[in-house]
C-alpha cells in the first residue's frame, strides 16, 4: 500500500472560490451584518375570512442565511473550508460561496461549492444550490440537483432552517451524480466539428449567450489550463465555465441549460445517480416539493 495516497491524515484540497463581475463587492462577514433588513410590506386588503393584514415581502437578514447554513454544515459533520461574500445593488443584493468537504467523501479531482443568495429588494427569493468546480481552477458550475428558492413571504424565518436541511441532505447524492457525469464527459470524445454544433445548441438551449460563443471556442481550441487538453466532453465543459466566471446570477440557468444539451449528447441521466432530484418553492404560502 502507498501510504503517502492513502494518508487519511493528509490535508484535503480546496476550491479556490472566486467571485468577479457584476459590480459585486467582496466583503467580509462582519459587513454582510451590519447590512440593514428593511421592514416588511403589507398587502391592501384585509384577508376576507380573518381580517387580518397579510405580510406581501418579509425581507430576511442577509446574515441570517449565512449563519444558518454554516450552523446546518457543521452540525452534520461538514467542513467548510473556506466561504467568501459579495454585496451589490447598494447591499440590496447578497451572494456568498462555501467550498466544503466531508471526511467520508471519495477522493476527487473536483470540490463542493454551496451557493447562497438574498436580495431586499424583490429582485429574486432567497435561495441555496449546490455546485462543484475543478481544484485546478476556479470555474464554478451549479447543478440542478439541489436547488432551493423560497420567497419572501410570510414564515419564511422559520421555513428557512427546513430548507437548508433538507439541501443540504442531499449534497451526497450530488456529489456522486456529478462525479459519475464527469467521468461520462470524458469518456466521450469529441472532434471540432462536433464542438461547433454543441456550442450552437447550448446557446440555442439558453446556455450562453450568442456574444460568448467564439470565447467557447476559443477556450477549446486553446484551454487556460493544460488539465483540459484532452478532446472530450469533458474539456467543452470546462471550456464552458471558464467563460460563465463572473455572472453568479445567470449561472444557475445557465448550468442547467449546458447540462441538458451535454447530457443528452452522452446519454447521461443523472437522476439515475442521485436519490431524487430536489427543487422546492412556496406554492400560496407553504413550501413544497415541485
Amino acid at each position: 500500500m502507498n501510504n503517502t495516497e492513502n494518508n487519511d491524515n493528509a490535508p484535503r484540497k480546496s476550491v479556490n472560490l472566486h467571485i468577479c463581475g457584476g459590480n459585486r463587492t467582496l466583503v467580509d462577514f462582519e459587513q454582510v451584518q451590519a447590512v440593514p433588513t428593511p421592514l416588511p410590506s403589507y398587502r391592501n386588503k384585509p384577508n376576507k375570512r380573518t381580517g387580518e393584514i397579510a405580510v406581501s415581502h418579509q425581507p430576511i437578514p442577509h446574515h441570517d442565511l449565512v449563519i444558518d447554513t454554516r450552523k446546518t454544515l457543521l452540525d452534520n459533520g461538514f467542513e467548510i473550508q473556506d466561504e467568501i461574500h459579495s454585496l451589490a445593488r447598494a447591499d440590496q443584493h447578497y451572494f456568498g460561496l462555501f467550498a466544503v468537504d466531508h471526511p467520508n467523501r471519495v477522493a476527487t479531482d473536483r470540490g463542493c461549492v454551496v451557493g447562497l443568495r438574498n436580495s431586499h429588494d424583490k429582485t429574486f427569493p432567497a435561495g441555496l444550490c449546490a455546485g462543484d468546480a475543478p481544484f485546478v481552477c476556479d470555474n464554478l458550475i451549479f447543478t440542478n440537483t439541489i436547488k432551493l428558492a423560497r420567497r419572501h413571504t410570510r414564515n419564511i424565518l422559520s421555513d428557512l432552517d427546513f430548507m437548508i436541511n433538507r439541501a443540504l441532505g442531499k449534497l451526497f447524492g450530488f456529489w456522486h451524480g456529478q462525479d459519475n457525469r464527469v467521468e461520462a464527459y470524458k469518456n466521450f470524445d469529441l472532434s471540432n466539428s462536433h464542438v461547433n454544433d454543441l456550442v450552437i445548441r447550448a446557446c440555442k438551449a439558453g446556455a450562453l449567450p450568442k456574444s460568448k460563443i467564439i470565447d467557447v471556442v476559443d477556450q477549446w481550441e486553446s484551454s487556460d489550463h493544460a488539465e483540459f487538453s484532452d478532446r472530450n466532453m469533458n474539456s467543452l465543459y470546462n471550456a464552458f465555465t471558464e467563460v460563465y466566471k463572473g455572472n453568479l446570477v445567470a449561472l444557475p440557468n445557465r448550468s442547467e441549460a449546458l447540462h441538458s444539451v451535454l447530457d443528452s449528447e452522452v446519454d447521461f441521466n443523472i437522476e439515475n445517480h442521485v436519490e431524487k432530484v430536489l427543487d422546492m418553492e412556496v406554492v400560496e404560502g407553504e413550501l413544497v416539493e415541485v
